[in-house]
């Protein structure tokens, strides 16, 4: 049981024109978007930080759900972890690629640039007091360039906020 209501017909234009939005792009509005929309411009802050890390970007929609997924379970958050397991089968993964890609993180599933990549966004969630030198370092050894870290640390960084909201306010799954 959610400790907030979800709301199902927006009552103010902003909430309104953002569930639009969300269905238009998502093509159904997620219940964390439900819930945050008790607060019009705190729903829209978080739906556009959501478009221009997951929808837009330089990374691909694949490295970037990945890294959703182990944050989501690092954080332990079913509700993430439904979510993002869903959209990388989406994506065109297998069920046994996904649970691979959440059970073993540190293994190469994808190119070398973009594994390292994860493992920094993974480390900055983790660790994030380690200032990360290494990681940063490593992921420039394999070609990865500062606009694609920035991109990683902040999908971690919505999905880790995104994960204490949800299980602050027990938001049920989709």
């Amino acid at each position: 049981m959610s400790w907030i209501s979800l709301v199902q017909s927006p009552a103010d234009a902003m909430s309104e024109a953002v569930f639009a939005d969300i269905e238009q792009e998502l093509g159904v509005v997620p219940n964390l978007f439900r819930a945050y929309a008790h607060h019009p411009s705190l729903l829209k802050a978080n739906w556009d930080k959501y478009k221009a890390l997951m929808l837009q970007g330089c990374l691909s929609a694949r490295l970037k759900v990945a890294i959703a997924l182990v944050v989501a379970t690092d954080n332990r958050c079913d509700y993430c972890i439904a979510r993002y397991s869903r959209l990388l089968q989406d994506l065109g993964l297998d069920p046994k690629q996904v649970l691979d890609i959440r059970t073993h993180p540190d293994q190469p599933h994808f190119a070398p640039s973009e594994h390292a990549i994860l493992e920094l966004a993974r480390h900055a969630n983790l660790d994030p007091y380690d200032h990360g030198e290494r990681l940063v370092a490593a992921a420039r050894d394999q070609g990865a360039q500062d606009d694609e870290m920035l991109e990683a640390i902040g999908v971690m960084e919505m999905i880790t906020g995104f994960s204490r909201f949800i299980a602050v306010m027990a938001i049920p799954a989709d």
